[in-house]
């Protein structure tokens, strides 16, 4: 909460100062008010503020004099002068003490409004900064890696609110979770394996934190990798380096070893999946989701592995067949239409490869999570209902089961599960201003750290709809065309100062890392910045 402290001899403008706060701005506190220039002062001296709002014209002591003294107690504070058309010369003068901001009366609300939220943004942007500065020199590795974990949470389930957030610590840190590509490697537990040991669902996040500790000890001691969890609770590490074979390398070797390890201390099989290589830190949620769609392949292995992008075209073509079933039984669950969703299961049992105990209980698991997906509201209902119904297949020694057999299982299994996820609509916009109004920010900001939850914040529309809005509009993606705009002034700064160390033009456009920019800049231009810079300067 900010403070503003209200100057005025009219109790008039301070009532309307007043409730143009209340009404507008409710992120600041009127700390006080005062009538006249010296009574602001001893006020002012009893309790600071961040903003003063005072007349210029006023008995004891005006408002000149007042900013004088208040910039020599306070050399940050943020003053705005309010004067008459008569007064306009005195105004003027106050920026002599520091005052950068002054209104003529009668006040306009949205002048008012406009010159409150560049103060609150400045605010704002100093907290941060001065938080990051204090967070960089005092906070221990442990609470470092906290939050390095929070920020790649956040970004692989799009959570835009802690983006935000995070995102400009991340910056002034300069962590570079990004040296040149990075890849998304998923560890998932064999839940079926866990059923078949017989231990409690109940216990299974305790598992899930062992396999979190261990994956996070290993890749700390090889001294590569990010460690964190999705929303699903589902062990991830961030892998970057310089060359895709290499990370691809590092990726298997970090998988076995993890495997190994949680094989021996509890006898439970890990599988693993890659995602995509992405040399953008904000798609990264990209490589999640691709980590999320081949960890599915394990339904149709014997065996845990680390699965990749396939080629094969029959095993993808069963997998988006799947989850068009599953998506006719969340369907279903939601009509609650027990025909329609004892239909869907059976196509969903015939896609089964066998009819083992093993695939039975491995497709149940897998139908739990999809019928839960999205369900805002569980109804009493709990996975562990779902998950003892599947205990009964292995209990029983039944070698190839029914398909009314295997329907009476999962008819019990998704028994009081209802899927109550509905997207809502973004507000009626015009596209092609929003997209027109996100370009024109990100020429005049590519040199901050920028994210889609930031630009869609600043322009008032949902995430989501911007993303969309945008590569609809310019047939490209956000990220793309800030990246190029990016490129295209560090290769102007380049070309014109060619004393400039790259580093600083990495800097200057917007980039944590100069390794991140080298090879981005390589990839755009197929020449590395130094080099360009050369040429250039040759010339």
């Amino acid at each position: 909460m900010y403070k503003v402290m209200l100057v005025d001899d009219e109790p008039l403008v301070r009532e309307f100062l007043r409730f143009h706060f209340n009404c507008h701005h409710p992120e600041w506190e009127i700390a006080a008010e005062a009538m006249d220039g010296r009574e602001a002062l001893d006020k002012f001296q009893e309790g600071p503020v961040d903003l003063v709002i005072t007349d210029i014209k006023m008995p004891v002591m005006n408002g000149i004099e007042l900013s004088k003294h208040l910039k020599q107690l306070d050399p940050s504070l943020h003053i705005i002068i309010l004067s008459g058309y008569d007064e306009f010369t005195l105004a003027r003068e106050a920026i002599r003490y520091g005052v950068r901001n002054y209104l003529l009366k009668p006040v306009v609300d949205e002048e008012l409004i406009e010159n409150i939220n560049a103060v609150t943004s400045l605010l704002a942007r100093n907290y941060i900064e001065s938080l990051a500065f204090f967070t960089q020199n005092s906070i221990s590795n442990d609470s470092r890696a906290q939050v390095v974990k929070q920020f790649l949470k956040a970004v692989v389930s799009e959570n835009y609110v802690e983006i935000k957030t995070l995102y400009p610590l991340i910056y002034r840190l300069k962590v570079p979770l990004i040296e040149t590509e990075g890849v998304i490697l998923m560890l998932d537990l064999d839940e079926a394996c866990m059923i078949r040991k017989g231990i409690p669902v109940s216990d299974f996040p305790i598992f899930r934190f062992i396999l979190q500790q261990i994956a996070s000890e290993i890749s700390a001691e090889a001294g590569h990798g990010h460690v964190f969890l999705d929303e699903n609770q589902v062990t991830c590490i961030l892998l970057s380096g310089e060359d895709q074979t290499h990370i691809l390398h590092r990726c298997k070797e970090l998988y076995r070893l993890v495997a190994d390890a949680i094989a021996g201390h509890t006898g439970i099989k890990v599988s693993g999946a890659l995602g995509t290589m992405e040399n953008e830190l904000f798609e990264l949620q990209n490589s999640h989701t691709a980590a999320s769609r081949n960890i599915l392949y394990r339904l149709y292995a014997e065996t845990a592995d680390l699965f990749e992008q396939t080629l094969d075209l029959q095993r993808t073509d069963a997998l988006r067949s799947l989850e068009m079933t599953l998506i006719s039984i969340r369907g279903a669950l939601y009509d609650q239409n027990e025909l329609a969703c004892s239909v869907a299961l059976k196509h969903y049992i015939d896609q089964m490869p066998t009819r083992t105990p093993q695939d039975i209980v491995k497709f149940g698991i897998h139908l739990i999570k999809s019928a839960k997906h999205g369900k805002r509201d569980p109804i009493h209902y709990t996975a562990d209902r779902a998950y003892r119904q599947l205990e009964r297949i292995d209990q029983e020694q039944t070698s190839a089961w029914s398909t009314d057999a295997i329907l009476t299982v999962y008819r019990s299994v998704v028994d009081g599960l209802i899927d109550s996820g509905e997207l809502s609509k973004p507000a009626a916009d015009d596209e092609y201003d929003v997209a027109g109004r996100a370009k024109a920010y990100i020429y005049a900001h590519y040199s901050e750290p920028l994210s889609l939850a930031l630009l869609a914040d600043k322009l008032g529309v949902s995430p989501g709809y911007l993303s969309s809005t945008f590569h609809k509009t310019f047939q490209e993606s956000y990220i793309k065309f800030l990246t190029r705009v990016r490129m295209e002034q560090a290769a102007k700064l380049l070309k014109h100062y060619p004393h400039e160390k790259v580093y600083d033009v990495a800097e200057k456009v917007g980039y944590v890392g100069v390794k991140h920019f080298s090879h981005v800049f390589k990839q755009y231009y197929q020449i590395p910045p130094g080099e360009y810079q050369e040429i250039h300067s040759s010339k």
